[in-house]
């Protein structure tokens, strides 16, 4: 028999062919949304959930993430009862872990570490806001880079603030259930996220609450192709903090993700989203408490490997119940059978 020569458009259309099965077989979740959260420094004590997607990972893997977030604040008001004074630039490293127990359902640990510090961007910060109008907050009429924490009601302290050094945070456990799941095809996905929050974070010097808090949170994404959808409300319920002496009660909080991811590539995509959570607090008479807080994250998300993405935000305050600003990155890197 004659052997048939191969052409050299059937060998790019077979590489092209097995590129996309390559493809249809990632292991790794969904590229969006971007998992910046708010990082107020008042709220890491009490649970804001993480932006997340519905997807899950495969029964019997793991992924683990970590993510560096670098955050500057300042608030300095006062009223009748209440006292607020927040000067810092705040590092929060969050590591997790999430297994896939079925396939319709995740369970995850993620525990954060917290250093307060003076900072360094009082001056770049005053310098920027000159140039382009934007208001400081009064940051010019405080002593620069340097640390200032503390909160109180009726002259009784809420905790006693430590500066520098890495402290855990509150640990948060989650399980999350699909239930809906469109595929790669378009259409809507849905997974209900439930989460605790456990005290493991300092209450006597700011780094928890002292208390537990759950929350319910329903994951909505909805595929246009090449872009993606997502909205995400949630509960929040919480109890009240321990504190040094202060009479402090909170609300149980409302958050709602919308955020759009747009497909560049197979290994990139572009994002941008609002994260907006309702004040935890009574009426203080400190607006910056008092006010809901809202912010706009821009960034993306790069599949680094077949197992592992990469992403990056800038998230600005739209509200005054929020950081002037927050550098956000994350590695996530999913792995087993």
């Amino acid at each position: 028999m004659m052997s048939k020569k191969v052409s050299p458009l059937a060998c790019i259309l077979f590489w092209v062919w097995m590129s996309i099965q390559w493809l249809n077989t990632v292991h790794c979740t969904e590229m969006g949304p971007l998992r910046a959260q708010q990082r107020y420094p008042l709220y890491i004590m009490f649970l804001t959930p993480e932006p997340d997607s519905p997807s899950l990972i495969e029964k019997g893997r793991f992924m683990t993430s970590m993510s560096v977030d670098y955050t500057s604040i300042y608030i300095d008001e006062t009223s009748q009862e209440w006292s607020a004074l927040l000067d810092m630039e705040m590092t929060v490293i969050d590591l997790s872990l999430t297994y896939g127990i079925t396939s319709r359902l995740n369970v995850s640990l993620s525990t954060p570490w917290i250093s307060q510090n003076d900072g360094f961007l009082d001056d770049p910060l005053d310098t920027y806001h000159d140039f382009f109008g934007f208001p400081n907050y009064g940051r010019e009429n405080g002593p620069m880079n340097k640390f200032g924490y503390h909160i109180s009601v009726d002259g009784e302290d809420w905790f006693d603030a430590r500066s520098g050094g890495l402290h855990l945070g509150e640990s948060v456990v989650s399980v999350k259930m699909q239930l809906t799941n469109s595929g790669r095809r378009q259409g809507l996905s849905s997974s209900l996220l439930a989460s605790l929050k456990i005290p493991t974070g300092d209450e006597d010097h700011g780094f928890g609450s002292g208390r537990y808090d759950q929350s319910l949170v329903l994951l909505n994404q909805y595929r246009i192709s090449p872009f993606i959808l997502y909205l995400n409300p949630g509960l929040v319920f919480l109890s009240d903090p321990e504190t040094h002496g202060a009479d402090i009660h909170v609300n149980d909080m409302i958050t709602l993700l919308a955020g759009i991811e747009y497909k560049a590539r197979e290994t990139l995509s572009l994002m941008g989203q609002l994260n907006f959570v309702t004040s935890p607090f009574h009426h203080t008479g400190i607006e910056q408490m008092d006010q809901d807080s809202l912010e706009l994250a821009l960034g993306f998300a790069l599949r680094v490997s077949r197992d592992m993405i990469f992403e990056f935000a800038f998230s600005e305050d739209l509200t005054r119940t929020a950081p002037d600003f927050t550098v956000h990155g994350a590695l996530r890197y999913e792995f087993g059978p």
